[in-house]
């Protein structure tokens, strides 16, 4: 087993720190932040670390992405810093959650002398944990609000495909899509428009988790090349 003592000290010192930023001779601004306060932060932080490991790979930047890992790290801590202070749970819980999690998710790794009648699917892992817990959310309702629209849909369409066999055929949604289109033409008004254009998307995701596409990559991947031709 690799020695991690180091960043075990490492790990160590960090949370030390983040305590004393939330002490009382600590940080002003740190003191004040709560769960809901940092919650946009988070989702910047993360959509910051993702752009950095998009540079890291067209660009092979590693100083960035290296940055931008510590900011999440940061938000993991403080968040559980401030849980512990609420006295609701601690970072050493989130680690044994998630290291739990893990095991549980891959026992073809961990514990492949309990695997039977093969390896099951992710879902059904994920609805084992679920069944353990003693408040169930509704699949539809766990899909997080803050995701991008366009992610948001998808999921929400699979998820409704899996759990209440609602599913469009995406031949539907193409013939949706192409009928809107020519709606959208007729229409003068703002509501109008943003009626049909809202359609529009909604089916287009529909047609783009079928076939295994990720439209809100796709549409980023399009806007950096409209930005690099206007401004190469």
């Amino acid at each position: 087993m690799t020695n991690n003592t180091p960043t075990l000290q490492a790990l160590e010192k960090f949370i030390h720190v983040v305590k004393e930023l939330r002490s009382e001779h600590g940080c002003p601004w740190d003191k004040a932040q709560t769960h809901e306060s940092l919650r946009m932060q988070l989702i910047e932080e993360a959509y910051e670390a993702a752009d950095a490991m998009l540079n890291y790979k067209t660009k092979g930047e590693i100083d960035n992405l290296r940055e931008e890992l510590g900011d999440i790290l940061l938000q993991v801590v403080l968040h559980s810093v401030i849980a512990e202070e609420e006295q609701i749970f601690t970072l050493e819980d989130v680690v044994k959650e998630i290291t739990e999690k893990m095991i549980h998710r891959h026992p073809h790794v961990f514990a492949p002398e309990t695997m039977i009648d093969g390896v099951k699917s992710w879902e059904e892992l994920k609805a084992e944990e679920k069944g353990h817990k003693k408040e169930t959310i509704p699949p539809l309702h766990g899909i997080p609000k803050a995701l991008p629209a366009l992610l948001r849909s998808a999921k929400v369409q699979k998820k409704a495909a899996v759990n209440y066999h609602h599913k469009m055929d995406s031949d539907f949604s193409i013939s949706q899509v192409t009928l809107l289109a020519s709606q959208l033409e007729n229409v003068t008004t703002k509501v109008q428009k943003e009626k049909i254009m809202t359609s529009m998307l909604y089916h287009m995701t529909n047609i783009a988790w079928q076939e295994n596409i990720n439209l809100e990559e796709c549409l980023m991947k399009n806007i950096d090349t409209i930005i690099e031709a206007l401004e190469p």
